[in-house]
């Protein structure tokens, strides 16, 4: 089939407030696609696939970007970071001990808190090594939560409004393949930490007796975006053996920050995958960067890299840039911007070189 007939197909990573450079990169793909199939992300990709979805165009997102305030979803004015871990990763090196990302992993599935009893130690849901540093994960975004899950999910909910996007109902109509039987235009991952697994929304939210056309997107994307440290985990009810237990849901980037697996890759479709890669900074021992270390650490537990079923992807390198800064200068903005753009402008030009055929329709 024709590259005239073919829809373009995106897949988003997560990467906090990076993912400024998914706004340009989209800007980018918009010069060469007029047909828009499926899209799929985690996380910051699950909300910028949503709006995209929804609607929005990359000049809409941008202005977006500049003229929100994320000051106005703190929950908490004190100790950036407030965990127990932070103080023994400050110990270790103090005592010059040397330590790597795994020790940090093990510290982070090994902790003893006694906010543990939040979610019931004793509940037999979590089992094994994965279920103890999901359950660790689970206390330390109870306590250390500092923006607000529910403010997040309102600001979102009225963006798609405006769109006339409110539950999954008004996402069909999109490519129905073998993994998107529903034929959905967005979706997206989150972690059931209950079960340990991926879920698929909305498809998934079946599991927990709800219609996956009645979900509302907003509250997918705040599943999605539920990133430990950062947003409290979102409690989702589930009945079990006539028991109604609550189930928590966090960020889909901690067991795969990557899903391109959410869109099938078939001759009707193109599909591009956009990647952030960033780097943690030497000296972590500061609140930001320790705690965007072990962000770094707990994502893709589990899954093997660099495992991906898609050729196009763009790497989009945004180096030691700091992604959990929420209140970057207009400069760093642009600076994230033109990074997409660039980057996606060398995929397309390496494509260009293999002989694939672009061209607008």
């Amino acid at each position: 089939m024709s590259a005239a007939n073919r829809a373009l197909n995106i897949v988003f990573s997560g990467g906090e407030v990076n993912s400024v450079a998914f706004i340009g990169a989209y800007e980018e793909l918009e010069k060469k696609y007029s047909i828009l199939g499926n899209i799929a992300g985690v996380s910051t990709g699950a909300l910028t696939a949503a709006l995209i979805g929804a609607g929005y165009s990359a000049k809409e997102l941008m202005k977006l970007i500049n003229e929100f305030d994320f000051n106005s979803l703190k929950l908490r004015e004190d100790k950036y970071l407030d965990i127990s871990i932070a103080d023994k990763i400050r110990n270790m090196t103090e005592s010059k001990k040397f330590f790597n990302d795994n020790d940090i992993f093990t510290l982070l599935h090994k902790q003893d808190y006694p906010e543990l009893q939040l979610i019931e130690r004793d509940n037999q849901d979590f089992k094994g090594t994965r279920g103890n540093f999901l359950i660790n994960l689970i206390a330390f975004s109870i306590k250390n939560a500092f923006l607000s899950g529910e403010l997040f999910e309102e600001w979102v909910a009225n963006l798609l409004a405006s769109k006339g996007i409110y539950t999954f109902s008004d996402f069909r109509g999109g490519i129905a393949d073998k993994v998107n039987p529903r034929g959905y235009k967005v979706r997206m991952t989150a972690v059931d930490a209950n079960m340990g697994k991926v879920i698929v929304l909305p498809d998934d939210i079946a599991i927990y007796n709800i219609e996956p056309d009645k979900l509302e997107v907003a509250r997918a994307v705040r599943m999605s975006m539920s990133i430990p440290f950062i947003f409290e985990p979102v409690t989702q009810m589930k009945k079990e053996n006539n028991i109604i237990k609550p189930h928590y849901i966090i960020d889909g980037g901690v067991l795969d920050n990557f899903p391109v697996w959410l869109i099938d890759s078939t001759q009707l479709n193109t599909i591009i995958g956009l990647k952030l890669m960033g780097k943690c900074a030497k000296d972590f021992l500061k609140d930001e960067n320790l705690l965007k270390k072990l962000l770094f650490v707990s994502h893709d537990t589990g899954v093997p890299k660099n495992s991906y079923n898609i050729d196009n992807i763009a790497h989009i390198i945004t180096g030691n840039q700091p992604s959990l800064n929420f209140n970057k200068s207009e400069d760093e903005l642009e600076f994230l911007y033109n990074l997409g753009r660039t980057s996606v402008q060398k995929l397309i030009y390496g494509m260009q070189k293999k002989n694939q055929v672009w061209r607008v329709f």
